[in-house]
């Protein structure tokens, strides 16, 4: 059933996306009626209204009195509007990273003119996006400055879902001096915002493991902050590293001792996300289909966090419109720069191994293990686990779906130690082991 809604009385809000506002009048209107008129001018202008269409249908002289002063109202707070608007000029700091369900705090320094008249300002987010909400949501009142004609406030956004947003910057008000309407000015500042999957950290993973191990460990996977194990000394042969040698023992033996390190082993492990949602961008997607997507991408950041706090090389691989993949672990790369592709994967409507597979064999010789983030189990995936196996590598495989599976993966006993399977009801208990 089609249910039409109008969106919220929210300042902050957009209305550009809206389909009920697509015409410009229509755009004016409702902004006016929501950005420019406070909850009090919205109460009073039904009143004004209603004396409007009483005196317009009567002769009576004084029918028109409460329309006068009604108007008159208007009036002084339309011209105040236009001479009080805010002349403050703003310093605007804040993170250009945020994770799904929390608060982004925004600081602002205010500096006031001297010509600025002492009036209450509101300080909220301009146009934000549907996903976005200011907090709080009616904007935050700037203190009073001080000596030096400054003042500090904290304001905040609430963003619902991960994706990249833009913010177009911040918006003072002022609703002097009766409270009905409201003049503004808008201070651009164009940014983008990385909302990263919200997730629980893992308390425990089962990982199996393959024969393939990271040769060099971490003198070829890392750049920094490592080294190699010291063991002892040992004379000198050809073609040792003369940066290893270790001159005071070579000055009291007087002939040539190094230093002998042992080379460290690490294990590196892939980690696939599947993306095929049917019918995705269509009217007659699921919308459970979507909800799990979603879940699966929280699993992989959940997966890439506990990877990133041990001693593996973490190899992201993900195709929905575009092909990712990003090797990361030590000093590769960090965690957010994992959250990062993942705050901007999109569903695909196509099966996703036929761009993942060649890619993950390219680098497979120096993978241990692959751990598989489905949505489905059925013939293709269980053949593309399969390769894997057969490839010598260790393969755990995640199931995101509250629908039944086209197979059903609890008989399937391709995978040694079975499939972890979760539902919607395990993500809101939360995900401690895998």
């Amino acid at each position: 059933m089609l249910v039409w809604t109008l969106p919220s009385f929210s300042p902050a809000r957009d209305t550009r996306g809206h389909p009920a506002f697509n015409s410009i009048v229509m755009r004016m209107l409702w902004r006016f009626y929501t950005w420019r008129l406070t909850q009090a001018g919205r109460w009073f202008l039904w009143p004004t209204f209603g004396f409007f269409a009483y005196t317009s249908a009567s002769l009576d002289y004084y029918a028109f009195v409460p329309l006068c002063y009604a108007c008159a109202i208007w009036l002084v707070a339309c011209i105040a509007a236009v001479l009080y608007r805010p002349r403050v000029k703003l310093e605007v700091r804040h993170s250009d990273r945020v994770c799904a369900g929390e608060i982004l705090p925004i600081d602002v320094d205010v500096n006031w003119p001297g010509s600025q008249p002492r009036v209450d300002l509101y300080i909220l987010p301009h146009r934000l996006q549907d996903e976005v909400d200011a907090e709080p949501q009616d904007g935050m009142l700037i203190p009073e400055p001080g000596e030096d004609g400054r003042s500090r406030v904290r304001t905040g956004l609430r963003c619902r879902k991960r994706g990249v947003y833009k913010l177009l910057g911040l918006r003072v008000e002022t609703d002097f001096p009766f409270g009905l309407c409201r003049s503004s000015r808008t201070h651009p500042d164009e940014r983008s915002l990385l909302v990263y999957p919200h997730f629980h950290p893992l308390a425990r993973m089962d990982l199996p493991m393959g024969r393939r191990y990271q040769p060099g460990g971490v003198a070829l996977l890392s750049v920094v902050g490592e080294s190699v194990e010291y063991v002892g000394n040992r004379e000198y042969r050809y073609g040792d590293n003369l940066r290893d040698i270790d001159w005071r023992a070579t000055a009291r033996l007087d002939h040539l001792i190094v230093r002998e390190y042992r080379e460290e082993y690490l294990l590196r492990v892939a980690v696939v996300l599947d993306t095929f949602v049917p019918n995705a961008g269509k009217p007659k997607c699921d919308e459970r289909d979507l909800e799990n997507f979603e879940r699966a991408v929280s699993m992989c950041a959940a997966v890439g966090d506990f990877l990133a706090r041990q001693d593996y090389v973490v190899d992201i691989f993900a195709a929905g419109p575009h092909l990712y993949h990003l090797t990361a672990g030590r000093s590769l790369a960090y965690l957010d720069q994992i959250l990062d592709i993942l705050a901007c994967l999109k569903v695909g409507d196509a099966e996703p191994f036929e761009l993942v597979e060649p890619e993950l064999c390219e680098n497979l010789s120096r993978i241990s293990s692959v751990i598989c983030v489905f949505l489905n189990w059925d013939k293709q995936r269980r053949d593309f686990v399969e390769r894997l196996r057969r490839q010598g590598v260790g393969v755990k495989v995640v199931i995101i779906r509250d629908k039944a599976c086209a197979e059903n993966p609890s008989e399937d006993e391709s995978v040694p130690g079975g499939l972890a399977h979760f539902s919607a009801q395990d993500f809101a208990r939360g995900v401690q082991e895998l």
